[in-house]
């Protein structure tokens, strides 16, 4: 039972972590129409929740795994999960420069909002020889 658990626990950052990264980069570098302010805020946090959790789970995954293969004596998975940490290692080396690459910030960026600009229903005069524009 031991080993189906370090296999599942292998596996999760095998796949799990390289999905979560292509989801979450693809969700930023889209341009989604949203429509109010608050929708496109929604959709930046989600996709910093996604971004975030990959490279949380890019370095959690491996340690527990050593840990835990470590804490069973299976020198097989050990070997595994320490060859698993150069890949981290790999897996923020390629997030660094698509970061260094990208013309906005990967994680605590909002996307621009369709929101259409508020009408002027009334006109405030400014001193100084600035009428309202109309008369």
């Amino acid at each position: 039972m031991k080993r189906v658990g370090l296999g599942v626990l292998l596996f999760a950052w095998l796949y799990g972590v390289p999905f979560l990264l292509i989801v979450g980069l693809i969700r930023r570098t889209s341009s989604p129409y949203m429509a109010t302010h608050a929708a496109a805020q929604a959709f930046g946090a989600t996709t910093d929740t996604i971004l975030t959790a990959a490279l949380v789970l890019n370095l959690a995954l491996p340690v527990a795994g050593v840990l835990l293969a470590r804490l069973v004596r299976d020198r097989c998975w050990t070997r595994h999960f320490v060859w698993s940490l150069v890949g981290t290692a790999l897996i923020y080396f390629a997030v660094s420069i698509a970061g260094r690459a990208a013309t906005a910030p990967l994680i605590g960026w909002t996307p621009a909002d369709q929101e259409p600009a508020p009408r002027v229903t009334q006109c405030i005069p400014i001193s100084g020889g600035h009428g309202c524009p109309g008369g």
